[in-house]
């Protein structure tokens, strides 16, 4: 049967031999998870990048194990989502990601944005591209220089400020900023932010949007006095969530 075939073919404990046999079957579903198998040798790889169809080849171009000059060869396919899976594998060498960076289809540049190893001039390139999307994965990215996320908090789009709260790598100043947005999201999301203060964490708990003070219930980073005050509260989502919270006093459990 294919579909139990299409599982060998995926499976990282497939012996060599059967991956080898299984990438010339004729269901092109079984060779696409022959190629997205993360223990498929370089040799197959190379086999199936020449593949005729645009899946199969999308995977190789994925594929941790696919040598370079293949990826080389993939970043120039007709077909834009091979270009993409291209951008998105982080062994794709920096030239080529600069390459792939300026590709008029927004696809392929959100690929380079969301790519660990992009060089941070092109995540600062991509941090003002007229795509929304792009510039989302931008904001996403954890190594997106600060002054790009510093930028990007400025941004109209709600989800694009919400992902520049959650990045790690945004300035605290910035935070401190996102945390007065006029999206209660965007607050939830600073909230969120590892690396957001306590200070902040003691504002945002005298919100008026009940959701964000449920978040910072959650915060397992919230002061002990705060949870105790907000144990109090008539909302019984935000009651319910100190007594899940792994921090709130015992005293407050036990009441």
């Amino acid at each position: 049967d294919s579909r139990v075939r299409m599982g060998v073919a995926e499976n990282p404990n497939t012996p060599i031999e059967t991956l080898i046999e299984l990438s010339k079957e004729e269901v092109w579903e079984i060779r696409r998870n022959v190629a997205l198998n993360p223990n498929t040798p370089k040799e197959i790889l190379i086999e199936l990048s020449k593949d005729k169809d645009d899946d199969v080849r999308e995977e190789v171009a994925y594929n941790k194990n696919t040598p370079i000059n293949i990826l080389q060869e993939l970043s120039q396919d007709e077909k834009w989502k091979v270009r993409e899976s291209v951008a998105k594998n982080p062994n794709t060498p920096k030239d080529i990601l600069i390459t792939l960076s300026k590709d008029e289809n927004y696809y392929i540049r959100e690929g380079a944005a969301q790519n660990p190893f992009t060089p941070k001039e092109v995540l600062i390139t991509l941090s003002k591209d007229k795509n929304d999307w792009v510039r989302q994965y931008v904001a996403h990215n954890p190594f997106t220089p600060k002054e790009a996320l510093i930028e990007l908090s400025k941004d109209k789009d709600n989800w694009i400020r919400q992902y520049v709260a959650l990045n790690p790598n945004t300035p605290l100043e910035t935070l401190q900023v996102l945390s007065k947005d006029k999206d209660d999201d965007v607050k939830r999301c600073v909230i969120g932010n590892p690396n957001t203060p306590k200070e902040i964490l003691i504002e945002l708990s005298k919100d008026n949007n009940w959701e964000v003070k449920w978040s910072v219930a959650m915060n397992p980073n919230t002061p002990k006095d705060i949870l105790t005050t907000l144990s109090k509260v008539k909302i019984i989502e935000i009651r319910e969530s100190v007594a899940l919270n792994p921090f709130t006093p015992k005293d407050v459990l036990i009441n």
